[in-house]
């Protein structure tokens, strides 16, 4: 699958060659999630998610952490590497941004400053909440370098938090909740502000208002 994706990738480059495009198309790369778990891979054999914690369906960074290539002859420096942290829904306000036509009420942030190598222009998220079914429901907040991730919501809503500072410990393997609770109550109120029930029943776990019929 991998080299078929790179020769599908190929085909669209060198047809944008081939119009006379190249030098004024940006191409942006990336995935939705981290690497599976099934269907024969070997992930462990492959280092798929670079030695980070966790794989696909987890709210650790190997679960939600994912390629992001930008290229832009003339406009991006080629064989740079930025340590933004964003999330897919920055890329609306980034195209609005290319073809000056802002799109109101979205909560992403343009990426185009740190694309365009200009990092002091680049405004960041104030937090990032994510909240995921499987596994036993989980949430995950970042603030900054901060990152909690609460597991097993459906069985435990009131179990512990888990706290990681990214900047140091990326890897996720020093829990370090115990030490900063005024972060933990941070970012159980914006798991609490930012929770919205979702339209299919199965995927509420942390605030159920109908229940199943018996």
């Amino acid at each position: 699958m991998i080299s078929f994706l790179d020769d599908q990738v190929g085909i669209i480059m060198e047809k944008i060659k081939k119009l006379g495009l190249d030098k004024n198309t940006i191409i942006m790369f990336s995935s939705d999630n981290g690497a599976t778990f099934s269907a024969g891979v070997d992930s462990k054999f492959f280092n798929s998610v670079a030695g980070l914690r966790g794989l696909k369906m987890d709210l650790y960074e190997g679960g939600i952490s994912v390629p992001f290539i930008a290229r832009w002859p003339g406009k991006i420096a080629p064989n740079t590497v930025s340590g933004h942290a964003s999330v897919q829904y920055d890329i609306m306000p980034t195209l609005a941004a290319l073809t000056g036509k802002p799109v109101p009420n979205l909560d992403g942030i343009s990426l185009l400053p740190t694309l365009m190598g200009q990092p002091a222009a680049q405004k960041n998220h104030p937090f990032f909440y994510f909240e995921y079914p499987e596994n036993g429901g989980q949430l995950a907040v970042r603030i900054g370098n901060w990152k909690g991730i609460k597991r097993n919501v459906r069985k435990d809503p009131s179990g512990a938090w888990e706290l990681f500072n990214m900047e140091t410990d990326r890897y996720e393997k020093n829990n370090v909740a115990a030490a900063h609770p005024e972060l933990i109550r941070e970012m159980m109120e914006v798991a609490q502000r930012e929770h919205i029930h979702p339209h299919i029943l199965d995927w509420e776990f942390i605030d159920p208002k109908i229940k199943k019929a018996q």
